[in-house]
């Protein structure tokens, strides 16, 4: 049985739990093209917890399941896996929000991104998503203040679509002024790991020299349940 020091993020600390096997049957009978469905699913299990992986940053999410992933690399049962080059140098300062000059950005959760994995179909459509559910913008009244990301599924769509649709009526020249005004303080708000998004969904970055990794849940599985979880997807 595998057991987990504590980790502290920001002003909270999580204690992981191995996952049982009914643990890992419930993410494998996900499907893989829900891969933040399946990561919201595996934490519900390291965590003991059905609503925290919702609520909790894309950026803990990721950075949770890699802790798990790395102390099973470090057991008996596990495949060999280096991690080191996803993790960002320690002690930056854990950030939710920044604002600079009238923009501010917040940290994209774990319900937003299952949201956006139901709507987008590519890169550039998870990036004009992603800048309606965190950016707060002066310049545009439709987007002057955050989304609320904890109000319920009818408000939490509508408030999403209504300003999705003024991202999307944007001129070129616009959005690529919006998109320069929210990237850098995006990329500010990663402490932990950095993410970004390809046509396949959040990615992890690992420097300059190396491609963005999709980090998946099944790379925790061993033997027959990542067989079992071969088979079902």
């Amino acid at each position: 049985m595998l057991t987990f020091d504590a980790i502290p993020i920001g002003p909270t600390t999580y204690t992981p739990q191995e996952l049982t096997i009914n643990d890992c049957l419930k993410v494998a009978v996900v499907s893989q093209q829900l891969n933040e469905k399946r990561v919201t699913v595996f934490l519900k299990g390291m965590l003991q917890d059905d609503k925290l992986p919702l609520s909790i940053t894309c950026q803990e999410r990721y950075y949770l399941l890699m802790k798990y992933v790395e102390k099973q690399g470090n057991s008996l049962l596990a495949i060999d896996m280096d991690l080191s080059a996803c993790y960002l140098p320690p002690g930056m300062e854990w950030k939710t929000q920044i604002t600079q000059n009238g923009v501010t950005v917040q940290q994209l959760n774990g319900r937003g991104a299952e949201f956006l994995e139901s709507k987008c179909k590519n890169a550039i459509e998870w990036l004009a998503c992603m800048m309606a559910l965190q950016l707060a913008h002066e310049k545009h009244p439709e987007l002057a203040v955050l989304p609320d990301l904890t109000v319920d599924d009818a408000a939490f769509e509508q408030q999403f679509m209504q300003r999705l649709d003024y991202i999307k009526k944007l001129s070129q020249s616009e959005f690529e002024l919006c998109y320069e005004d929210f990237a850098p303080l995006n990329q500010q708000l990663f402490s932990l790991i950095s993410l970004t998004a390809n046509n396949s969904g959040l990615v992890i970055e690992r420097g300059a020299d190396d491609a963005p990794v999709r980090f998946r849940p099944s790379a925790a599985f061993i033997r027959l349940i990542k067989e079992l979880d071969q088979s079902f997807n």
